[in-house]
């Protein structure tokens, strides 16, 4: 597929944004404003998420590599493999107008591309009731200059809004006592007022035939009885997310027909711009034809750890100083605290079927990724050869020696010696 290169993107992130809380997979969302200003837009189908936590999600997407690589396993890991570039870095080496907005910018504290990301309104004190003025204006620079922008939307993120709401039910106890349907409303409502209010806003401002349009999921939300939010474990809820996508030129955008990961966007979005940012990891780009370049047999990986716990935006966190932060999980040269619940979860899915594994006990589980349902699974050794073929022909794994945990090297050294690497 052939494309002019683009010189005006925009990305916009929706905490919690799960795959049916959309008009076009589900019939009863009720967005018509958003629905109209994106009927052009294109649908990935079969996109997932790298990572159930927005840290780690997002330094997926602005990286191009899985957890692993970029070394963000999890929520509560501080920092970044060092020498890794970001999306925000090399738009604005290459003199783009950069503009990073989020409803809750201090997720991404200690983080590369934290300088770049500020609040969605700066005169605002709680930013779901700013307004969208400002962030606007960034947006209707001269046409000539070339731009750069990504928007983070939160109010999807735990609560839904319905803070201060008196009588406001807990989701968990509706879904335990089988009201599942009705904890989605409350969930389903948080979206809607993102897609019909703040989104519809956005875009009608925008000249569309000159944007790269992204919109996405961090990751989803459980709302069911495997899990609530999205941080415990790894399930379709969370991993299974829309993608749309406007690319200007291009009518019909049609994704390949194998499952695509968070890790695609980057080389996407760079081969768009036409910058050549000396990528390796395992992200496709989505622009050209999917029966040449990207294997039918494809599988993507997500990851979870919360070793470190799941939690991130305690005070302590994000009022300690940057130079207190001495490596990936340690404060002042001391660990962080463990997660007594804590576990490592990896899964690969091919689009239709998901395979999730505990790193540490062996449990697996095999499931359909739309309708959740729990199958026998007749080789799980099929799925954990992939894992490993994974790991070990990253162009990434000299990184992870910057910085790994005992726990880490100790899970990589049987890792290795299971494949026969080391004695």
């Amino acid at each position: 597929m052939q494309t002019t290169v683009v010189n005006k993107f925009l990305l916009i992130s929706i905490d919690c944004w799960r795959y049916d809380a959309l008009s076009r997979t589900n019939p009863l969302f009720n967005t018509p404003k958003f629905d109209l200003l994106t009927q052009d837009f294109s649908l990935a189908e079969k996109f997932f998420v790298a990572a159930p936590a927005t840290r780690p999600s997002h330094t997926s997407y602005f990286t191009g590599l899985y957890p692993f690589e970029h070394g963000v396993y999890g929520q509560t890991y501080l920092k970044m493999f060092e020498g890794i570039p970001n999306l925000f870095q090399i738009f604005d080496d290459a003199g783009y107008h950069i503009t990073g907005r989020s409803e809750r910018p201090e997720v991404f504290r200690f983080l590369d591309f934290e300088k770049f990301i500020t609040p969605l309104d700066p005169s605002a004190h709680a930013q779901h009731l700013g307004s969208l003025e400002d962030v606007i204006q960034n947006l209707t620079q001269p046409s000539e200059t070339p731009q750069f922008c990504f928007l983070h939307f939160w109010y999807t993120h735990g609560g839904y809004g319905m803070s201060g709401i008196p009588g406001a039910p807990s989701l968990k106890t509706l879904v335990d006592r089988g009201s599942t349907d009705e904890a989605l409303r409350f969930y389903y409502a948080a979206v809607t007022h993102i897609l019909e209010f703040k989104l519809v806003e956005l875009l009608k401002q925008l000249r569309l035939s000159e944007w790269a349009v992204f919109i996405f999921g961090d990751h989803g939300e459980g709302i069911c009885e495997e899990i609530i939010a999205h941080g415990d474990t790894l399930n379709q809820n969370v991993l299974h997310v829309p993608l749309l996508a406007h690319i200007p030129g291009v009518m019909n955008l049609k994704f390949p027909n194998p499952p695509i990961s968070a890790i695609d966007l980057f080389p996407t979005i760079v081969n768009l711009a036409g910058i050549n940012a000396d990528y390796h990891g395992y992200g496709q780009n989505l622009l050209v034809p999917s029966e040449s370049e990207i294997d039918e047999n494809r599988l993507v990986l997500s990851e979870l750890d919360s070793l470190y716990g799941i939690g991130f935006l305690s005070r302590s966190n994000l009022e300690m100083p940057h130079h207190r932060v001495t490596s990936r999980t340690t404060v002042d040269n001391t660990e962080i605290s463990r997660y007594a619940e804590g576990v490592r979860l990896w899964s690969l899915t091919n689009g239709e079927h998901l395979y999730r594994e505990d790193e540490q006990t062996g449990e697996f589980v095999y499931r359909h990724v739309l309708c959740g349902e729990d199958l026998p699974c007749e080789d799980p050794e099929h799925f954990r050869n992939a894992y490993d073929d994974i790991l070990m022909n990253s162009n990434y794994q000299h990184l992870q020696a910057q910085e790994s945990t005992a726990e880490e090297t100790e899970i990589l050294e049987g890792r290795l010696r299971d494949l026969g690497y080391v004695e």
